[in-house]
């Protein structure tokens, strides 16, 4: 039996869950605020991504594939029957992919910060810095790294929970989840996506700018763009409470029936 990604239940139901993917370089703390906000409407999958957190690396750098092939995984470990993946950043591709491959499962898809796949620049940059922390550790590229993340963002509480976080993460796991997402594209997965998706996008996103969320809308043929003015790259962390929101009246409002019975 493969491995089961490290992940945490909140909530009775079992026929319709939300299943959070965070983004690269954080863990399924990254979603704590997210469910708060939630409380008892939904039940939530958070989980650590493979080679991320608490959960199994395999020493090479994980692929879209990979990560929806573990989502999948952990469904059906779990035992719920649908699920509304929610992925923000790099993890919005990871959910894409999880939709596209899991169609009969996916009963709604949620983007926070979305992009179809890594720029080329983003490719060099991301390759670039897998070689930096691999050789030098996390340290070598803070505060930049966290601080682009945040662009016009208070420096508060939660950037700095967010910053020891990050800083304190395994270098050879992030170094190999890093060469994974600079290679990764969801184009295809998009493409092939016929259930209902919000997609919600920080206007001060200077790292996935919202040129890359209208490219994923124009790709999903029943999404809704959302723009959070005041937030930047991780929308779902630094407005939980808007996001909550949002996310919960969009899904009472496109997949009533599984929300009822959940």
């Amino acid at each position: 039996m493969s491995e089961i990604l490290n992940h945490l239940v909140k909530g009775e139901g079992r026929s319709l869950a939300l299943l959070l993917i965070h983004p690269l370089g954080a863990e399924l703390s990254f979603w704590d605020d997210f469910v708060e906000k939630i409380g008892d409407r939904f039940t939530t999958v958070a989980c650590d991504l493979r080679s991320s957190g608490k959960s199994f690396g395999t020493g090479a750098p994980p692929s879209l594939v990979d990560h929806a092939a573990d989502l999948e995984a952990l469904r059906l470990d779990i035992g719920v029957r649908n699920v509304v993946p929610i992925g923000c950043a790099v993890g919005s591709m990871i959910a894409a992919a999880y939709a596209g491959s899991y169609p009969s499962s996916t009963a709604a898809l949620i983007l926070a910060n979305p992009t179809p796949s890594s720029s080329p620049q983003a490719r060099l940059m991301l390759t670039e810095r897998a070689a930096v922390v691999a050789r030098h550790g996390m340290t070598a590229i803070l505060p930049a790294a966290v601080e682009r993340a945040f662009f016009n963002q208070p420096k508060d509480a939660r950037y700095e929970r967010y910053y020891c976080k990050f800083e304190a993460q395994n270098a050879r796991a992030y170094a190999l989840s890093t060469l994974g997402a600079a290679n990764s594209d969801a184009t295809e997965f998009l493409k092939t996506i016929r259930c209902p998706a919000l997609l919600m996008a920080g206007r001060h996103d200077v790292l996935l700018p919202l040129d890359n969320a209208r490219a994923v809308h124009a790709l999903l043929p029943q999404s809704e763009l959302v723009i959070a003015e005041h937030t930047a790259h991780f929308v779902p962390f630094q407005s939980p409470e808007c996001f909550a929101e949002t996310a919960c009246q969009w899904l009472c409002r496109k997949i009533k029936d599984d929300v009822e019975s959940a």
